[in-house]
């Protein structure tokens, strides 16, 4: 059960990190072109953590996934 339990939460982090740097692509090449972004966020609903940086004062977000009982 826990050989079962580590594989579906090494998937889960592994799926998470890609989406991340895959994001973050999206994020740096818009930048190169000019474009001002307002907020980067890494999951969706409230926002467990945000801070401001950079010249434009992106809004950096760690936010929580809603679950289905919300």
């Amino acid at each position: 059960m826990s050989g079962a339990l580590v594989t579906v939460l090494s998937f889960l982090v592994t799926v998470g990190l890609l989406v991340v740097v895959h994001e973050w692509g999206h994020y740096a090449v818009a930048r190169l072109a000019g474009v001002k972004i307002l907020r980067f966020s890494v999951g969706f609903g409230r926002p467990l953590w945000t801070g401001r940086t950079g010249r434009d004062r992106t809004e950096w977000v760690i936010a929580a996934v809603p679950s289905a009982a919300s």
